[in-house]
């Protein structure tokens, strides 16, 4: 019905009650005055009016079916909905509650009201319960809180959301509520709250912290732990990549930046070690060690893993490396030793026994055949008894040169070389005067790797000529054995295996914690050897 109609119809019911109260007033002393024309429109307009209240009978009771209707079905909206409705009037009292909530206190609909809904609170929640309602009287803002409901010896967690509302019946304050209950999600957020302490302190006891890296945002985020550990105070550190990768040593940088990227576009797990430099100028060695968690939202991966100080760790493993590379040495060395050794009573004997032993032989020869003039029947005697002698002193000589331990180093190579020397192979030498100032263990070692090298060249590289070079300079010792031959026939680092000689070269190299290069072709072969001259060898090989 618009305004217009209403406004009508409000003069009509003026005019009418008008007009009847002057007729009454008047009825005694004015009955002439009104005629039956003017009753006749009276009676007409009072139909009029009566239709109409009628069809407003008819319009109200149209509507009301319809908010019937309607509240008919909010009210089972409100009844069946997830969570607890409750209104509070300003005492706190409860005056309406939606079957949830009835079922939430574990009491029924009727029971619950005007109830107080402190007394469902537990005690120690009343002041924070309080506060949740002065707050919804102060401010038109929903507010919100979790409080602990206690009733029949159950205890519930809730989270509580409200607003103040004013009444425009009784302009009274009322507090619409919500109540959802958060028990299960409480006691799983308590649970991974001691999973992660537990974790936390697992992993402190350990050593270990935790990061996370999130490529797309360019942030690296590390716990308390890490950051003691990489001794960061509090605001030196960002969080970018790259205030990360600037964390480390930097001949790691470079190393560290490719294992990320790798793990990232590629392997998917990140496993590097690296050095920091600690405040008061130490070491750190570091293991960081991750892979990527997928969170279920595209492009939006991260990586996550542990990290933590492996510096003792790495003492010792490279002390236990040492001491195992010491033990090695010296079975090295005593295995040299007794080889020298055994040489050299081997050398002993064949000298001062075979030999003059042969050497007696011929001259009893020599006296047979002047005594009965025999000449011819003697000579192939003489001559394998030369041979044997010549091979026999060259025998001992190899077995242990006395040239090197009476005239020094220099003499001795020089000696070898001359005696090695053919019309068809060439030995030259240049030769540091200061080499016979070496320690006689590694004149020992030198002369025994040049002898080797030169021996290969002999049967191996069909060479014509060969040099041996030594020279010393700033506490370094280089050796150069070169040739002219056909170079290694095969891959070099097969070859150097397969050889016993290169095998015992190479030993003597690890025992002078040298180094050795080899550089081949079909022009010929140059092998060089370089090791520091301030070590002291495990015993003498002389002894």
């Amino acid at each position: 019905m618009s305004k217009n109609e209403i406004g009508n119809k409000e003069r009509i019911i003026s005019l009418l009650r008008s007009r009847l109260e002057n007729s009454s007033e008047t009825e005694s002393t004015y009955d002439d005055k009104i005629t039956d024309q003017q009753l006749g429109v009276l009676l007409g307009e009072l139909q009029v009016f009566q239709l109409e209240l009628e069809m407003q009978n008819d319009e109200l009771s149209a509507s009301y079916q319809v908010i019937e209707k309607e509240r008919s079905r909010f009210a089972g909206f409100f009844n069946l909905a997830p969570v607890g409705y409750f209104i509070l009037d300003h005492m706190g009292m409860v005056e309406e509650a939606n079957q949830t909530g009835a079922d939430l206190l574990s009491i029924s609909k009727s029971d619950i009201s005007k109830e107080r809904f402190q007394s469902f609170v537990a005690p120690e929640m009343w002041e924070l319960f309080y506060s949740f309602l002065h707050k919804m009287q102060t401010n038109n803002d929903k507010q919100s809180c979790e409080i602990k409901l206690s009733f029949h010896e159950k205890d519930l967690f809730t989270r509580m959301e409200g607003i103040g509302i004013m009444n425009s019946f009784t302009g009274r304050l009322q507090y619409y509520i919500t109540v959802i209950d958060i028990s299960e999600s409480r006691a799983a957020q308590q649970k991974l709250i001691d999973t992660s302490q537990r974790l936390e302190m697992t992993l402190n006891a350990s050593g270990t912290g935790t990061w996370t890296l999130e490529w797309g945002s360019n942030k690296v985020f590390l716990d308390e732990f890490s950051n003691s550990l990489l001794e960061l105070d509090p605001g030196e550190f960002d969080g970018s990549i790259q205030a990360f990768i600037n964390l480390i040593h930097p001949d790691d940088q470079h190393q560290v930046r490719q294992t990320l990227i790798n793990a990232i576009h590629n392997s998917k797990k990140a496993d590097v070690e690296f050095r920091v430099h600690t405040k008061d100028g130490r070491i750190k060695t570091i293991s960081a060690k991750g892979q990527e968690v997928r969170n279920g939202v595209a492009n939006n991966n991260y990586f996550a893993g542990i990290i933590m100080d492996i510096t003792e760790k790495k003492r010792l493993a490279l002390e236990a490396q040492r001491l195992h590379s010491e033990q090695q040495k010296l079975i090295l060395s005593a295995t040299f030793k007794a080889q020298e050794k055994e040489r050299y009573n081997i050398s002993t004997a064949l000298h001062d026994s075979v030999c003059q032993l042969l050497y007696g032989i011929r001259l009893n020869l020599q006296n047979t055949q002047h005594t009965y003039h025999l000449k011819d029947e003697f000579s192939n005697i003489n001559q394998l008894l030369d041979q044997a002698i010549r091979e026999t002193r060259e025998l001992s000589y190899e077995l242990t040169p006395s040239v090197l331990r009476d005239f020094g180093f220099t003499s001795g190579v020089k000696e070898m070389a001359q005696r090695l020397s053919t019309p068809g192979f060439q030995v030259k030498t240049s030769l540091t005067s200061s080499a016979d100032l070496l320690d006689q263990d590694i004149q020992l070692y030198v002369f025994r790797m040049i002898q080797e090298l030169i021996n290969n060249c002999i049967k191996h590289a069909e060479a014509t000529e060969a040099e041996i070079i030594v020279s010393t300079e700033n506490d370094w010792v280089r050796l150069v054995v070169s040739d002219n031959g056909q170079g290694f026939q095969e891959d070099v680092d097969r070859s150097l295996a397969s050889g016993s000689g290169i095998r015992g070269i190479k030993n003597r190299i690890f025992l002078l914690n040298g180094y050795m290069n080899v550089d081949t072709s079909n022009r010929g072969t140059r092998i060089t050897i370089d090791f520091k001259i301030d070590l002291q060898l495990l015993g003498s090989a002389y002894n």
